[in-house]
């Protein structure tokens, strides 16, 4: 009787014990997810920086974007970091770009929006023109344990407040002589 006694508890220890690492581990696989979105950014903002400069403004010293090709170079390479679409919609106004990346591979990741705001400074002491890019990226995080998506449906009940990954990157793009 001692036996089964003690078997009992130990399964009442499990499952407690699971019920406290189980929010653990998904808040360890959230922040992981966070850092590899914020380094996806980071990472497509160099290259499309290096693509989107305009080569002849350059020539006097300006640091003026070209869009397109900054628009390019950003969205292969944001596309390949998550297997999402490399044919993202996108849209531009008043110097401000919207991406809706859809993923390829739905069971791993939500849809991502990210936004460019493209801010063109006026000509500073040296007589140069800086533009400041930033990026913003949002993506719902798909929880990876049954449990927590079971849980966050329930607490998320409509009206839904999803869980969402946020970052921001600013890059100043110059022309240095």
């Amino acid at each position: 009787m001692g036996e089964i006694k003690i078997f009992g508890y130990i399964i009442i220890a499990i499952l407690c014990l699971t019920a406290i690492v189980t929010p653990l581990m998904e808040a360890f696989f959230a922040y992981r997810e966070r850092l590899m979105l914020s380094d996806a950014l980071y990472n497509s903002c160099r290259v499309a920086t290096e693509a989107g400069y305009n080569d002849w403004y350059m020539k006097n010293i300006n640091a003026e974007v070209n869009i397109t090709a900054f628009r390019d170079a950003f969205a292969e390479t944001f596309a390949m970091s998550f297997d999402l679409d490399d044919s993202p919609s996108w849209t531009l106004s008043a110097n401000v770009g919207t991406f809706i990346f859809k993923s390829n591979a739905p069971n791993a990741y939500n849809d991502c929006e990210v936004v460019l705001t493209f801010d063109r400074k006026p000509p500073n002491p040296d007589n140069k023109v800086i533009t400041v890019v930033t990026a913003a990226a949002t993506s719902e995080y798909k929880f990876k344990n049954a449990y927590m998506r079971r849980v966050s449906n329930i607490i998320y009940a409509p009206p839904r407040v999803p869980y969402q990954l946020k970052c921001t990157r600013k890059f100043t793009m110059e022309v240095i002589n």
